[in-house]
């Protein structure tokens, strides 16, 4: 799905968190940050991942949601977006990899060495926070 100008905004606000919520193949749940989640295109995000949890997960299950949430707000004046995701491709190497990874040292600096995995996903959905029809 192409994704509206509203969540682009939301993808693209500075200190936003998105968290993201993974299963195995056994429906086991995870749930973890990660500050390298963008959008590459209209219906494709991209996170970079290390060896944990969330790439085993995404190994077993190619499905997962992240919660985008802007700072600021709370209760029912949240702002942001939930994204439902499919792995489109896992990449260990290569072009993009090494820009995504080269933009993410550029703001943690040696801690993105512990990045191995980019990760795109075809967005499935997106809702908003709080759902009460308005759409995002």
């Amino acid at each position: 799905m192409k994704v509206s100008d509203t969540v682009k905004g939301y993808l693209q606000t500075e200190g936003r968190s998105n968290v993201l919520a993974t299963t195995d193949s056994e429906g086991r749940v995870n749930v973890a940050t990660f500050g390298s989640f963008h959008l590459a295109d209209d219906s494709t995000a991209i996170v970079m991942l290390g060896d944990n949890r969330s790439y085993e997960n995404l190994q077993e299950n190619p499905f997962a949601a992240c919660m985008v949430t802007l700072h600021g707000k709370t209760g029912l004046a949240a702002q942001g977006c939930r994204l439902y995701l499919k792995v489109r491709s896992i990449e260990d190497s290569g072009e993009t990899w090494e820009e995504v990874k080269g933009m993410v040292k550029a703001r943690i600096g040696d801690a993105a060495e512990m990045l191995k995995h980019l990760v795109r996903f075809d967005i499935m959905e997106a809702r908003p926070i709080l759902d009460f029809g308005q759409g995002v």
